[in-house]
């Protein structure tokens, strides 16, 4: 009796393991976020005399105006993901100044993409960058534009639309877009065809056990 209980609640043990979300168990999320600049800030950038490079693991294509960034790492909850970029960002030179922008973080339930910004001997870190809209749409935050207009001297782009992130994930369909609650995480549940069969396969097999415990002959019975 006491194996088939013991039994019966690995069984049980095992499904519930199975059915806890992947995201609460680990927080490796492969893929990378891709940014394609507008081409109004490309030859907005270009006439204030900047230049934007890669920097760490990112990179950018020129001919197409994409930033790419691989998430490191991350946190999928359904209802607020976060997607790390730890060690990458990009660059803006101006005629004899540079501000770098890394580690950058974006945020689903606050619609932000923050990061750490560098230039001269000053070090901020966790500063909100741009403002997600629906779709993806990047505009630039209030604050940055006013540390990038005073440090590179240009014009401030408070609310430029800088261009349109996509987050892609190989877990979910396709990836999707940033904005309005996507990407959608990977869902982990099963089909209710799939828990009702493992369900009845615990029922089953808890009850076997018990009737064979109940109808065995004891080998040997004291006598009264």
């Amino acid at each position: 009796m006491q194996k088939s209980l013991y039994v019966a609640l690995m069984l049980c043990a095992a499904l519930l393991l199975f059915l806890t979300p992947a995201s609460t168990r680990a927080d490796s999320v492969p893929g990378d976020t891709t940014v394609v600049l507008n081409a109004s800030t490309v030859t907005t950038l270009t006439s204030m005399g900047l230049s934007l490079s890669p920097l760490g693991q990112a990179s950018f294509d020129p001919a197409t105006g994409t930033l790419t960034f691989p998430i490191t790492n991350g946190t999928l909850s359904g209802t607020g993901d976060i997607f790390n970029s730890d060690g990458s960002g990009f660059s803006l030179t101006g005629s004899s100044t540079t501000i770098t922008f890394r580690n950058l973080v974006i945020n689903t339930s606050t619609d932000t993409l923050s990061g750490n910004v560098h230039f001269g001997n000053t070090q901020m870190n966790g500063v909100t960058l741009f403002d997600i809209g629906n779709g993806g749409v990047l505009s630039l935050d209030a604050q940055a534009a006013a540390t990038l207009s005073t440090t590179l001297g240009v014009s401030n782009l408070a609310g430029t639309t800088f261009g349109t992130a996509t987050i892609n994930i190989p877990l979910t369909s396709g990836g999707g877009t940033v904005g309005s609650g996507d990407p959608t995480p990977p869902t982990t549940t099963p089909e209710p065809s799939v828990l009702g069969l493992l369900a009845g396969s615990v029922l089953a097999i808890g009850g076997l056990a018990f009737l064979r415990s109940r109808n065995r002959t004891p080998a040997w019975r004291p006598v009264p």
